[in-house]
C-alpha cells in the first residue's frame, strides 16, 4: 500500500506533525518580532522600584529648587526666583511635598521682593 502524500509532499501521518513544528516557529518568530518592535513596558512587579526612583529625583530637583531660591536672595531675583519656584513645583508634583513647598514660597517671595523694592530703589534716586 502506498503512502498517501499532499501538495507539499509529505507523507499524511508526518503532515501534522511538521505543520506543529512550523508553526510552533512562527509562533516564536511572531513573540520576538513584536517584543522587539513594542515599547519598553515596565512589569507590574518593578513598581515599587520605580516610585522608590521617583522619590529620589524628586528629592534631588527638591533640594535644587531650594538652592536656587536661597540663590535667588542674592544673585538675579527674578531669574533664580522663577526657576526655584518652578523647579519647587515638579518636585512637590513627584512626592517632595515639603522641599517643593519651600522652595516655591522663598522664590516667590524673593521674587516678590525685588519687584515691590525696585521701583522704590528707583524713585528714590530720582
Amino acid at each position: 500500500m502506498r503512502r498517501q502524500k499532499d501538495e507539499d509532499g509529505w507523507a499524511s501521518e508526518v503532515l501534522p506533525k511538521k505543520r506543529q513544528q512550523a508553526k510552533a516557529r512562527k509562533e516564536k518568530r511572531d513573540t520576538e518580532l513584536s517584543a522587539e518592535l513594542s515599547a519598553d513596558v515596565p512589569a507590574y512587579g518593578h513598581h515599587e522600584d520605580m516610585e522608590r526612583a521617583d522619590a529620589a529625583a524628586g528629592r534631588v530637583i527638591g533640594w535644587t529648587a531650594l538652592a536656587f531660591a536661597i540663590a535667588s536672595w542674592f544673585l538675579w531675583p527674578v531669574l533664580m526666583g522663577a526657576a526655584s519656584a518652578l523647579l519647587g513645583w515638579f518636585a512637590y508634583r513627584q512626592g517632595s511635598k515639603t522641599l517643593g513647598i519651600w522652595s516655591i514660597v522663598i522664590g516667590l517671595v524673593a521674587l516678590a521682593a525685588y519687584l515691590a523694592l525696585l521701583p522704590l530703589y528707583y524713585y528714590t534716586l530720582s
